[in-house]
């Protein structure tokens, strides 16, 4: 029987010494000049813009893989930056998940999808499914928005589960406004505590040998006292920390993350890896490489202490 996918990011995670995942979010107007040169000047409208953006988008994202394939465990592509160029920007997002793939990394599609009946089903077998030339057979686990509730959530562990592959469910995300949904009264808790409850439910039969459940959470860094608190609830649970680095996470704050021995956890860290030549200069796939290094070398020290 194929490990599952929590086992085997907990094994990476022991073997690299590192608990880094390196989002993909490469906006066109930060691209570094050589990559932003392939798309060339003008706006949108202009003819072949489309192919000719999809593929700077893609080698962009393999030549990130390339300088973190040492350092991270997985990276994590948000589809809607290659979404946005339709069919050519599809194919941009498979040769990264490929490239991730043939260097060892890990893959979490970020596509927070959410959706009832065949619908979710469908969305289900296309990132986790294993048609060929799809994103299935190259993605190991994807975001899943739950806010129209288990019907929404179950076709993608059931598909999770067939592929032994992952699901990281919005629990209590990084984003400024984020309390005002999920963090409002639900019989005397916060919202966000109810949904932790449901991934608790969801993720009862999703463990293996790691005791760690393929049924996971994402719990942003930039609420660590909410993190402690859900944290209680899901102590079986892998947690998808985003919110790290230029959302104004800390790495102190990652600790209320992780269960004792600093196990359970990864965290993501995008802009300030991917964009790092923007601040430093020079060679940008060097100063992607050093970024990288650094926030794993940041990450462990707290990681390792707790």
């Amino acid at each position: 029987m194929k490990e599952g996918f929590a086992d085997r990011l907990a094994q990476a995670s022991a073997a690299r010494g590192s608990c880094l995942v390196v989002g993909i979010d490469p906006v066109i107007e930060r691209l570094p000049r050589e990559i932003a040169a392939i798309v060339g000047s003008g706006a949108s409208a202009g003819s072949g813009f489309t192919a000719r953006a999809s593929a700077a988008l893609g080698l962009f994202s393999t030549r990130v893989i390339g300088a973190v394939a040492d350092t991270a465990v997985a990276v994590k592509p948000n589809t809607a930056f290659f979404e946005r160029f339709g069919a050519a920007g599809w194919d941009a997002l498979l040769e990264t998940c490929r490239a991730a793939r043939r260097a060892g990394l890990l893959v979490i599609a970020d596509g927070k999808r959410g959706d009832i009946g065949s619908t979710a089903e469908a969305y289900a077998d296309a990132f986790l499914g294993e048609t060929e030339d799809t994103l299935g057979p190259w993605v190991d686990a994807v975001t899943v928005n739950p806010y129209m509730g288990t019907d929404s959530v179950r076709p993608f562990i059931e598909k999770a589960r067939e592929g032994a592959k992952g699901v990281f469910v919005l629990v209590r995300t990084s984003n400024p406004s984020a309390a005002e949904v999920q963090d409002l009264d639900s019989g005397g808790r916060p919202l966000y505590l109810r949904m932790a409850d449901l991934v608790s439910r969801w993720g009862t039969d999703a463990s293996g040998s790691s005791g760690l459940s393929s049924v996971g959470a994402v719990v942003g860094a930039t609420a660590p006292a909410e993190a402690r608190a859900i944290r209680e609830l899901l102590p079986r649970a892998m947690f998808l920390v985003p919110g790290y680095g230029a959302q104004g996470g800390s790495a102190e704050g990652l600790r209320a993350c992780f269960l004792p021995g600093g196990r359970g956890a990864v965290v993501n860290a995008s802009r300030s890896i991917i964009f790092a030549h923007e601040k430093r200069g020079g060679d940008w796939v060097v100063a992607v490489r050093e970024a990288a290094m650094r926030a794993r070398d940041e990450i462990e020290q707290v990681r390792s202490a707790t």
